[in-house]
């Protein structure tokens, strides 16, 4: 074993850190792919994006579009180990309010590692949509 650590070691090494390399640049495509298809739900509404987990049991994105009456018009879902994970639709939530989403979170019709992402991002739509209403409360007719 340690003849071949001495043969081949600089090769094992070599191959280490280009898979490291490779690892990085999957995750930055990743992570443009994902920007961009933010940005097209950005031109349908208020948006926010809920995150559920933690790196040692995987992270759970919920993101959430609202229009003027607080329905939900676009709900997409993102959670997986690898770098091939992408956006996908959840039309569960199409359609329900915010005040639906906050009050019926055990029973939403998502799996349960994603209600809490749904909730936070619902809870910062909520927000946002506070904030707005008492900007406008404050400009003078």
């Amino acid at each position: 074993m340690v003849d071949f650590m001495v043969d081949y070691g600089g090769y094992v090494l070599g191959a280490m850190v280009v898979m490291w390399l490779a690892q990085f640049w999957m995750a930055y495509r990743q992570m443009k792919v994902f920007y961009k298809d933010l940005a097209l739900l950005r031109k349908d509404g208020l948006t926010a994006v809920g995150l559920n987990g933690d790196r040692l049991k995987g992270r759970a994105y919920g993101i959430l579009v609202i229009d003027e009456k607080d329905r939900v018009v676009h709900a997409q879902k993102f959670a997986g180990w690898t770098v091939f994970a992408r956006l996908q639709p959840a039309p569960e939530l199409v359609g329900m309010s915010l005040n639906d989403i906050l009050a019926n979170e055990a029973t939403l019709p998502v799996p349960a590692k994603l209600r809490p992402a749904f909730v936070n991002a619902a809870k910062d739509l909520q927000a946002a949509r506070q904030r707005q209403q008492a900007k406008m409360s404050l400009q003078p007719a």
